[in-house]
């Protein structure tokens, strides 16, 4: 009996491992803020590897006044160690009015989904 509790242990240790990991973080202190009429900047902090930069902003849809917006990141080294470095982004994109609120999603090289986040837009 022992023996099968401990190896429907080690499964759920296995499986609720494997769900964790495949959670996107959440961005540590996504601001976006109205500049102007067309354009809103955005700020936010990740963990993220010390060899990898992040790309410009792009634009998706805007539904119900939230805007899509993806930022690619890019490998700046072949061989990296696994350290994790806050990474701090601070970009303006081009957002007219219709837009209130931004959806982010910051994708690692290989295109999956590290860090997320929504915010309101707050006007200057």
């Amino acid at each position: 009996m022992s023996r099968i509790f401990l190896a429907l242990a080690a499964a759920l240790a296995v499986t609720s491992a494997t769900a964790a990991q495949q959670q996107p973080a959440v961005l540590d202190d996504l601001d976006a803020e109205r500049i102007d009429a067309q354009q809103v900047s955005i700020e936010f902090e990740y963990d993220g590897s010390a060899c990898e930069t992040v790309g410009t902003a792009e634009l998706g849809d805007i539904a119900d006044g939230t805007a899509a917006i993806t930022f690619p990141t890019t490998s700046t080294a072949e061989v990296c160690t696994q350290q994790l470095v806050e990474i701090e982004v601070d970009q303006i994109v081009a957002l007219d009015e219709t837009a209130t609120a931004v959806e982010v999603t910051v994708l690692s090289p290989d295109g999956s989904v590290l860090a997320t986040g929504t915010d309101e837009i707050e006007r200057d």
